[in-house]
């Protein structure tokens, strides 16, 4: 009896373990899906997120995820962390590793508009003009540390940069000889009883005092580029804090970084602040529709390939916009000041 009774436990052990033996020793449980924390998302240039991701089922044998942006100059994707790098449009998609499941959330990226209060420098140059190369050493070693409080833009005239737009606002300041410049459009800044000045004698000092005057205008700019159109989008709006009734609003675009010649360098020369265009109407402006309070004008300029014999780059293009006054457009050129200025990147 008592053997019977041992056969039958080795039965049952031996049964368990035949049974046992059929379970794959790693079983192997596939992705079948997944999913983000969020499927769209707007932030701001600089900006940053993390996106979540959940794989299904929750204990997938294989969770490893691959992340990737869609257009990486707008914005990058590094394990669910974005950062917005230009305005636009694109879509950051996780992808499983096991099967090959997508996700993907929309990210719009907007720039954070750029706020006055600064002052324009406006400097008429060019490229066979030798003194011109001094005079824009002693502007960029004076502006050096405003950033952006001190916006340049440079007018060039009878060379391959040069637009109407410079020649006649040269035409009006008489000015006679380069290099020279201009300060707000103000008299007396740097010459009693001048406009334009040698950028020679332009200080660290004026400017400083220059930007703790108080300003009655004031200016916020936003900026967006389509890639695909090249359109410009732009909108400037503040307020008049005191009536202005002849303020008008001049839009203008500068590019940066045209390796071209220039008379008094070495002959390796960058050009940087040049005018390309003006955006705004006629040589002052455009009407803001109110002489006291708030205004907002929006644009649409569709940036060309080229602009005259240069190439256009969208990367280091920027706008400029400023409120000015139009009180005299034919005789007494002291007149027309400019109350505020903003400067924005168009990507």
């Amino acid at each position: 009896m008592k053997n019977v009774f041992s056969l039958g436990l080795l039965a049952v052990a031996t049964a368990l373990i035949a049974f046992s033996s059929c379970k794959p020793a790693n079983e192997v449980k596939a992705v079948t899906g997944i999913t983000l924390s969020e499927t769209s998302k707007t932030l701001t240039v600089g900006e940053a997120f993390a996106l979540t991701a959940t794989v299904e089922p929750t204990d997938a044998t294989d969770k490893n995820i691959v992340w990737t942006s869609e257009n990486t100059e707008i914005a990058t994707v590094d394990d669910g962390n974005v950062i917005g790098v230009a305005s636009g449009t694109t879509e950051i998609k996780a992808t499983t590793r096991d099967g090959g499941k997508t996700a993907t959330c929309t990210v719009t990226v907007v720039r954070v508009p750029t706020s006055g209060n600064a002052i324009l420098l406006e400097d008429f140059t060019a490229t066979w003009c030798a003194p011109c190369f001094k005079g824009m050493q002693n502007i960029q070693k004076q502006i050096a540390s405003f950033g952006n409080k001190v916006i340049l833009v440079c007018h060039h005239t009878g060379d391959d940069f040069a637009i109407e737009h410079s020649e006649d606002l040269s035409n009006f300041y008489k000015v006679s000889g380069i290099p020279a410049s201009m300060l707000d459009r103000t008299p007396s800044i740097v010459k009693q009883d001048e406009i334009t000045f040698h950028p020679g004698y332009l200080e660290k000092e004026i400017l400083t005092q220059k930007l703790a005057e108080p300003k009655t205008v004031t200016i916020s700019l936003e900026t967006s580029y389509d890639e695909s159109s090249r359109d410009i989008k732009i909108k400037v709006s503040g307020s008049l804090e005191q009536n202005h009734p002849k303020a008008k609003l001049n839009v203008y675009l500068v590019q940066d970084g045209i390796k071209y010649e220039q008379n008094g360098s070495d002959g390796n020369y960058i050009h940087h602040n040049a005018l390309r265009a003006v955006i705004s109407k006629g040589l002052w402006g455009d009407d803001l529709g109110v002489t006291q309070g708030a205004y907002s004008k929006e644009y649409t300029y569709n940036l060309p390939q080229k602009i005259g014999n240069f190439a256009t780059k969208p990367n280091k293009m920027y706008i400029v916009a400023f409120v000015a006054e139009a009180a005299n457009t034919s005789g007494d050129n002291t007149k027309n000041i400019v109350h505020n200025a903003a400067i924005q990147s168009i990507k």
